[in-house]
């Protein structure tokens, strides 16, 4: 038989964990893209972009990549030489919104979703 101590402590550690679980750095519909925001992409439904070319200061700057498709997008910028930055964006569902800081020098840039089917969703970026 389990003492009542011990069992109270059972269900205060099961709930701890139970809580543990449900957070996370997960995104949903109620986020904001933060005011500070140096480059903002929106996807949009028929696998694009919101624009047909995108600008953002030289040096180190806040991405928000936003949902607003019924699918999942992700963002990888591309440099002229073919080098991706190590930062990569994700969005698995409408309405979700991923930050990031990076670092990026003058110059242009492509945009783009590897996502298989999304071949379409390229932009450019002009970094000046």
């Amino acid at each position: 038989m389990i003492s009542p101590t011990r069992a109270l402590a059972s269900l205060v550690l099961a709930g701890t964990l139970g809580l543990a679980a449900c957070g996370g750095d997960t995104t949903s519909s109620e986020d904001t893209v933060p005011a500070d925001a140096d480059l903002v992409v929106t996807a949009l439904e028929g696998i694009k972009w919101d624009k047909s070319e995108y600008t953002s200061p030289a040096g180190t700057i806040e991405v928000a990549l936003v949902n607003a498709s019924s699918q999942p997008h992700n963002l990888h910028v591309i440099a002229e030489d073919g080098t991706e930055n190590p930062v990569v964006l994700e969005i698995p569902s409408k309405g979700d919104i991923d930050v990031a800081s990076m670092t990026l020098e003058a110059g242009t840039y492509t945009l783009i979703c590897t996502i298989p089917g999304h071949g379409n969703m390229k932009a450019p970026l002009v970094v000046g």
